[in-house]
């Protein structure tokens, strides 16, 4: 009787790894972080004192993507933030990220949005970057991060775009 229990148990994880392996690259079963076009600021001259929203435009939506993070970051840090906006419950809703700012002090300022997306489906490890429409950096990847226990894909996008205040 323990034979054919672990018989069937063996037979039960070989179907498992069957059924998954052959979804593995099946553009379906992806995940994919999403591809942006620009940062945007709401207004095209920036002012000291004025409310700005600054928005990252995407231009693919992410695919199999569920807890999400964005950090919004300001150099230098003449500023007084307002808000950023934060996923539904931290999951993935495929708008625009965007941060609410109002500038101290007039100079060039780099704008850089890091966001992170914990994958759902399969997640292909790589790492890629591309000039955004406005001239500013964007660079992509996925990488496993390994804690207590626990190993989780992750995909990442980290835009930076600089604007000047007046």
């Amino acid at each position: 009787m323990k034979k054919r229990i672990v018989y069937f148990v063996a037979f039960l994880i070989t179907c498992l790894v069957v059924s998954c392996s052959e979804h593995t690259n099946d553009d379906k079963y992806q995940s994919r972080v999403p591809r942006f076009s620009k940062i945007v600021a709401q207004e095209s001259e920036i002012k000291v004192g004025e409310t700005i929203v600054f928005t990252a435009v995407q231009r693919e939506a992410g695919h199999l993507l569920d807890r999400t993070t964005y950090t919004w970051t300001i150099t230098p840090q003449n500023v007084s933030k307002s808000k950023a906006s934060v996923p539904i419950n931290g999951v993935y809703d495929g708008v625009n990220p965007t941060d609410t700012v109002v500038f101290t002090a007039p100079g060039k300022y780099t704008i850089v949005l890091q966001a992170d997306y914990h994958g759902m489906g399969n997640v292909t490890y790589f790492e890629d970057q591309e000039t955004l429409e406005s001239g500013g950096k964007a660079k992509y990847s996925a990488n496993t991060y390994t804690g207590t226990s626990v190993s989780r894909d992750y995909l990442h996008a980290t835009l930076t775009e600089t604007f000047n205040v007046k």
